[in-house]
């Protein structure tokens, strides 16, 4: 019976170092949620409880750490054009706690109105042209992730080349 659980620890200290390994190179190409290198250890066949203790240890270590991974995520999705709702929700997806996403977003000196309109910017090339076409803008940016308030002011207004507002 000793000799089992002493082949089963030193495969436990052996799997621990390889899952170590495989997590490290996960992290080195770019930060993941804690929930994420889990599940992406789990699916290459490691032992939950000891890929749970692997993960304890690197945030330990600072190796892996959601608040960074979180930070990282917004400044990725706010440069692709996504407003706060989105990225709150896909933050949860990627098992962040919501009191985490609430600080990382609250510490995130970002402008979301201006955020609207350079994703309004980058998405259409010229001013709108009517009711429809400001409605097909204020859906898009809904779709985004930004509230109904900066999606109506964003679908609204055009800035032109000279950095006029035209409200409309």
């Amino acid at each position: 019976m000793a000799w089992h659980w002493q082949a089963k620890a030193q495969e436990d200290k052996a799997d621990a170092s390889q899952i170590e390994k495989v997590a490290v190179g996960l992290l080195a190409r770019r930060e993941h949620s804690a929930f994420e290198l889990q599940r992406k250890l789990s699916q290459r066949g490691f032992d939950p409880r000891v890929i749970d203790d692997v993960i304890g240890r690197l945030a330990e270590q600072g190796w892996q750490s959601d608040a960074r991974y979180a930070e990282a995520y917004v400044r990725m999705r706010v440069e692709r054009g996504y407003g706060r709702e989105s990225i709150r929700a896909e933050l949860g997806q990627r098992g962040v706690a919501r009191a985490l996403i609430q600080a990382v977003l609250d510490e995130a000196d970002i402008d979301w109105l201006a955020c609207a309109q350079r994703q309004v910017h980058r998405h259409y090339h010229a001013a709108p042209d009517g009711h429809d076409e400001k409605l097909r803008r204020y859906r898009h940016l809904l779709s985004r992730g930004f509230t109904p308030e900066q999606s109506r002011v964003a679908s609204g207004q055009w800035r032109d080349a000279e950095g006029m507002d035209d409200a409309f």
